[in-house]
């Protein structure tokens, strides 16, 4: 058992809490100097919220790539160091511990000589320190909404933590990149020196319109500065068009052009578990999203229901020892909208999936509609379960997992990949992938 295990584990939760910032910004000072601040100099930028974050980082370093620029990012889903070679990230943390994390830095700037670090930042990041010492040039702010209340207790404390991100800018004179359409958004601006915002209206820093979107992307008009742009995205669903004034936004402000920011955008193609998507040779289309609070399965189902010719079919659970409010929600908005409920594990952990599962199934309840639902405890079989009742023009999403490479259980983590399970359950059933 490590130092800070037993230290957690021989005091109280409340007083466990209070002093455990100081302990990691202890850790966070020592590791920069163990690492001769490895970030000092370079051009960083944090991208924050609730959700959209991993999409946003990997948008932002496409575009500062078609710019020329040698970009390193580290993300939920994935790290690159520079050199353009994708690793999946298995630790199951976004932002790592402050060792690791320095490691990376220390990496991805004498391997490569990278010009731009963007970092995927979290609010239990921030909250711990783990990046104390890292000046950022920039901040990114996707939205704010529900969630981790199993650590921060109330939303006012989420969001205190996530303000300390755009309270940092003001020690390099940064700038805050703020969504102006969200509904916290007040609460963000002002914080740091500068403010650019954007959204989907022309109150708008940076904004888009003529916005067109199908379940393989959207197509929009860019609107800053008084200039126009075209933009194709390979990502569907408005959420993405979100992340993708975001990304530009922050390229736009560090003085990439409109044109290399639409062709940044439209050279990506899917991001790891996000709505990484798989048309097949019976017609239908299967959907790997880490979609897993309530916001972000309303914004994925209000997207893909218009564009849904046939079912939607959902493959979900919640999380043990997490936030319990959002298991009935979750539930309710998936009877809202889709037509087949398959429930499955997530990360059970130390609790009884079965009392997760009914807990979901409370919230399926309230709502009007009527779904089938199917309960399979077992991800593997009732990710099978769903690509077996799938036919032409239906919708099969695999919600709450996304790339992350392992179930937790009681007794430890059980190796996991979506994606390969997808595969699996396509090839047994003698159906093809014909466009990913």
């Amino acid at each position: 058992m490590s130092v800070r295990s037993s230290i957690k584990k021989a005091i109280p939760r409340s007083g466990y809490k209070r002093i455990e910032p100081i302990g990691h910004q202890i850790e966070a000072g020592l590791a920069q100097l163990r690492y001769r601040f490895p970030a000092r100099g370079l051009r960083v930028i944090g991208v924050t919220g609730s959700a959209g974050k991993t999409t946003t980082t990997t948008i932002i370093a496409s575009i500062l790539r078609e710019a020329g620029y040698k970009v390193a990012y580290f993300t939920t889903a994935e790290n690159d160091f520079g050199d353009g070679k994708r690793i999946m990230n298995l630790s199951r943390m976004t932002t790592l511990q402050v060792a690791p994390l320095l490691r990376n830095i220390q990496h991805a700037r004498q391997e490569n000589n990278i010009d731009f670090l963007i970092l995927e930042t979290t609010a239990h990041a921030l909250q711990q320190g783990r990046v104390l010492g890292i000046r950022y040039e920039m901040g990114v702010l996707t939205n704010f909404s529900h969630e981790h209340l199993d650590y921060f207790g109330t939303m006012d404390a989420y969001m205190a933590a996530k303000q300390k991100m755009f309270k940092k800018l003001r020690r390099s004179n940064g700038t805050a990149i703020i969504n102006l359409d969200d509904e916290h958004a007040e609460h963000f601006l002002h914080l740091a020196p500068k403010d650019v915002t954007y959204g989907l209206h022309n109150t708008a820093d940076v904004y888009a319109s003529r916005v067109r979107g199908t379940v393989d992307g959207n197509n929009f008009t860019l609107h800053a500065d008084g200039v126009t742009t075209p933009v194709a995205s390979n990502l569907p669903g408005n959420f993405n068009v979100y992340n993708c004034l975001a990304a530009a936004a922050a390229c736009l402000e560090l003085g990439v052009s409109a044109s290399t920011v639409a062709a940044g955008i439209a050279r990506l193609g899917n991001v790891p578990g996000r709505m990484e998507r798989y048309k097949t040779s019976t017609g239908f289309t299967a959907i790997i999203d880490f979609a897993h609070t309530p916001d972000s399965f309303e914004k994925l189902f209000k997207e893909l229901r218009p564009v849904t010719k046939g079912r939607m079919i959902v493959v979900f659970g919640c999380p043990g020892e997490r936030d319990k409010a959002r298991r009935p929600i979750q539930g309710k908005l998936a009877a809202d909208y889709c037509e087949v409920i398959v429930l499955t594990e997530e990360d059970p952990r130390s609790e009884d999936n079965s009392q997760i599962i009914r807990e979901i199934q409370q919230g399926i309840t309230q709502s009007k509609k009527k779904p089938q639902v199917i309960v399979n405890a077992v991800r593997e079989d009732a990710i099978m379960q769903a690509i077996s009742l799938a036919r032409k023009d239906d919708v099969v999403m695999l919600l709450s997992k996304g790339p992350e490479p392992t179930i937790e259980l009681a007794d430890g983590p059980k190796q996991w990949d979506e994606q390969k399970a997808l595969f699996t359950a396509l090839r047994r059933n003698n159906i093809k992938i014909i466009e990913s």
